[in-house]
């Protein structure tokens, strides 16, 4: 890795990152603060979370990262799977978290997410809450197809049709072509992922669709239930995959919820 790409190579904390953001007060458990480790979509870095800022608890740390070969880090090797995502974060992880710790993603990042909290949990304290966002459970993608072999029409195509991309971008020809190939390798994770061997997640899971997301509507999300031993809850928001950008207040306050339920067991969990 070059001195040139360093300062992308590590966690994040977001409202330092990004902007002063502060998020509400909350009248969560006391004592070391909590930690949320955000993992982007396919396509994405870390910066995609920032409508989420300031729904979220003012009190919480909230990190994120660009996983290796954006745009700002050209000169990176990307990773090309699951395994490859994981055993690059999982010491940067390590070092980083002291004390309860909560993990989310969305789409891409979901996969990721959940294979992290599952190494995480076998080396060290497990997180007290998983949140998987826009990702079909294992074995239920819709389209076996291998995206990341597509030409570069194709994948524009699919950058316009899955939304989140600006019009106004997709119009500049040299841009395009360097969004592509950054989604041309993150779609290798995704398209070739299979589930990792061992034991499910012991964590809380909550699971946020887009109610007409093509690639995973609630039906295809709902089977991440199987995947852990602790409870599930499941909530979905009209749109498609980019949904919670479109609700940030609404899915900030979810997500705010569910982990406020796992740590303070006098609160109710949503349903």
């Amino acid at each position: 890795m070059t001195a040139a790409t360093q300062p992308y190579a590590g966690w994040k904390d977001l409202r330092r990152y990004l902007a002063p953001v502060t998020g509400p007060d909350s009248a969560g458990p006391s004592g070391a603060p909590f930690t949320l480790l955000l993992l982007h979509h396919a396509g994405g870095s870390a910066a995609a979370f920032a409508p989420l800022l300031r729904h979220l608890p003012a009190e919480w740390r909230l990190l994120s990262l660009d996983l290796p070969g954006r745009m700002m880090a050209p000169d990176e090797r990307g990773l090309r799977s699951t395994g490859e995502a994981v055993a690059w974060l999982a010491p940067l992880t390590r070092g980083v978290l002291d004390g309860p710790y909560g993990v989310f993603g969305h789409s891409m990042g979901a996969l990721v997410a959940y294979e992290l909290a599952r190494e995480l949990s076998r080396g060290g304290p497990p997180p007290a809450w998983v949140g998987l966002s826009g990702a079909p459970a294992p074995g239920h993608r819709p389209d076996r197809d291998r995206r990341d072999l597509w030409p570069t029409e194709r994948l524009t195509g699919l950058m316009r049709q899955l939304g989140g991309t600006p019009e106004e971008v997709l119009a500049i020809p040299e841009l395009v072509g360097l969004m592509v190939e950054v989604l041309r390798g993150d779609l290798a994770i995704v398209d070739t992922y299979t589930e990792h061997p061992g034991p499910p997640l012991g964590a809380p899971l909550s699971l946020f669709t887009g109610h007409d997301d093509p690639v995973a509507h609630p039906a295809l999300a709902a089977p991440w239930a199987t995947r852990t031993t602790a409870g599930t809850a499941q909530h979905s928001w009209p749109g498609g995959h980019f949904y919670l950008f479109e609700h940030a207040a609404a899915v900030g306050r979810g997500i705010a919820r569910d982990v406020s339920a796992v740590r303070d067991p006098l609160l109710e969990r949503p349903s």
